[in-house]
């Protein structure tokens, strides 16, 4: 039992340390296959055949994207869909008290904030993947952020900044929010997914039902909450 618990903490590293050096999810399949079955042979452990899965990792050449390829393909709609939740969150309460959209300087640095944050993901997601604290620290500035930026909203037009009609924001955050579950959906149920497929197995695992409803529930998380904050602005109007 140890034995097993030991190798599959290394197996979760090793597919760790892969997918942070963007290696296909194919390859990635191919080598944990490769690795098992040579286990089986020798009855070794994981690490005592293969060294750290750190290490390992490194050693390997293996097909991967381009490097920043998933800038392109997760980091800038991830950006697109908060800006959008922000947006919406800022707006729905003016419109359902047909108030004008008020904005102050501050209120919009709080709303930029986890937008910056998430810009310079790159220059930390190792330390933020590999170190569970960072990615939580990460995560409570840009919640407390996006919570204080409602507790510092302009209550009288003499303290904004600018002046807006809440409906187009509304509306258009909205569409870009709903767009980009769509996209995000298809994306991810379609072929090209890059999921880790293990070739020993006889049908592609997770591909059930549990996976398609994480899917959608993953990436329909921000139209979700936001339809969430439209009944409670309603519920309080």
């Amino acid at each position: 039992m140890m034995q097993e618990t030991a190798n599959k903490k290394w197996f979760d590293e090793l597919v760790l340390e892969l997918r942070l050096r963007q290696v296909h999810g194919d390859a990635i399949g191919d080598t944990v296959a490769s690795v098992r079955e040579l286990l089986r042979d020798t009855d070794q452990q994981a690490e005592e055949a293969f060294g750290p899965a750190r290490s390992y990792a490194a050693e390997l050449e293996l097909p991967r994207a381009p490097k920043f390829e998933w800038v392109r393909k997760a980091l800038w709609p991830s950006m697109l869909g908060l800006l959008a939740f922000l947006l919406f969150n800022q707006a729905v309460v003016p419109w359902a008290r047909s108030e004008p959209m008020l904005i102050s300087p501050v209120q919009a640095a709080l709303v930029a904030t986890p937008l910056v944050v998430i810009a310079l993901l790159p220059l930390y997601l190792t330390a933020a993947v590999r170190r569970h604290w960072v990615l939580v620290g990460l995560v409570v500035i840009c919640v407390a952020s996006g919570l204080a930026s409602g507790v510092v909203a302009p209550t009288s037009r003499a303290d904004a900044w600018l002046e807006l009609n809440p409906l187009p924001w509304l509306m258009g955050s909205a569409a870009i929010m709903v767009l980009l579950s769509i996209v995000n959906t298809m994306r991810h149920l379609g072929p090209d997914n890059d999921d880790i497929i293990d070739p020993t197995a006889d049908t592609k695992p997770n591909t059930g039902a549990r996976k398609k409803i994480g899917v959608l529930v993953t990436n329909w998380l921000f139209p979700i909450f936001a339809l969430a904050m439209f009944g409670l602005a309603l519920a309080l109007s």
